[in-house]
């Protein structure tokens, strides 16, 4: 019985799955306003049964980062913009290459994409990155399955869901991080290794904090701490028993992002009070 539901059920989700990509294509793409268009970014039509069934599948992971703009589906133009304009302020060729999808599903774009990357040698591309993207990008993609956001190196393409700028900052981190490595297809080879993942995740999370240092956007960098961090912790905590261990990263994570959320706001305090001019009596004639 629990076999014929559990069945029935998949049906339905590849129905509606199949049907949205019928209805929304392959390619197609909404018009732009505020922030766009802009050359690097595309963002998907809205299609709400699909949205909703991947917002909905997404909320075990928005209670552990305790984040509901995870997977959100609905990417505002605001988080665009933060995007934008940090693309205008990095200009490395391969990052200058990078496409950002938002909650768009494009396989054959993708598939493109893949085989016409420059920056990746092809026996990466064939051995690694065609699995890879197959899996992840066309047959599971993040438009429904709730993988999150990610940056798949072999296509040089970021895959945006989520409506937190710092998470878009975060994916634009990873492009970024690769582009700035001579071996691209090596670097993304050695993530198979155990704790490599950890590193990479280190340097994109420490790339959308400098920005938002360069920036000196205080509050973003405050939500940065309190988004990032937990994010991380899931990683390190995936490397024991799981899901005990990744929920546990989480929560030390949370607790470390809130403390350092916590200690640079009492910074600012100070600073901003130590700027404030002397106010001075006025004098008695």
């Amino acid at each position: 019985g629990r076999v014929k539901t559990y069945a029935s059920f998949v049906r339905r989700v590849l129905g509606v799955f199949l049907a949205g990509i019928l209805t929304v294509g392959c390619a197609t793409t909404t018009p732009y306003v505020g922030q766009g268009p802009h050359p690097q970014v595309t963002r998907g039509i809205p299609f709400p049964p699909i949205d909703f069934l991947g917002n909905v599948l997404s909320l075990p992971f928005k209670l552990v980062l305790w984040n509901w703009q995870f997977n959100s589906h609905a990417i505002s133009e605001e988080t665009e913009q933060v995007l934008t304009k940090y693309l205008e302020h990095r200009n490395l060729p391969a990052f200058e290459d990078t496409t950002f999808r938002l909650n768009q599903y494009s396989p054959l774009a993708d598939l493109g994409a893949l085989m016409h990357n420059k920056y990746v040698a092809w026996p990466y591309r064939v051995l690694l990155g065609f699995p890879v993207t197959l899996i992840v990008d066309v047959l599971l993609p993040g438009r429904v399955f709730p993988h999150g956001d990610y940056y798949n190196p072999f296509t040089n393409t970021a895959h945006l869901y989520s409506d937190d700028a710092t998470i878009a900052l975060h994916e634009a981190g990873h492009a970024y991080d690769f582009a700035e490595v001579p071996y691209k297809g090596t670097y993304a080879m050695v993530r198979l290794l155990p704790f490599v993942d950890l590193y990479q995740e280190y340097q994109a999370t420490d790339e959308a904090i400098d920005y938002l240092l360069e920036i000196r956007d205080r509050q973003m960098e405050l939500q940065a701490y309190k988004t990032l961090y937990p994010a991380y912790g899931t990683y390190v905590g995936g490397y024991l028993y799981a899901p005990i261990g990744t929920i546990a990263g989480a929560l030390i994570g949370h607790g470390i992002g809130r403390r350092k959320a916590s200690k640079r706001r009492v910074y600012y305090e100070k600073v901003d009070a130590a700027l404030q001019p002397l106010e001075v009596e006025p004098t008695a004639e």
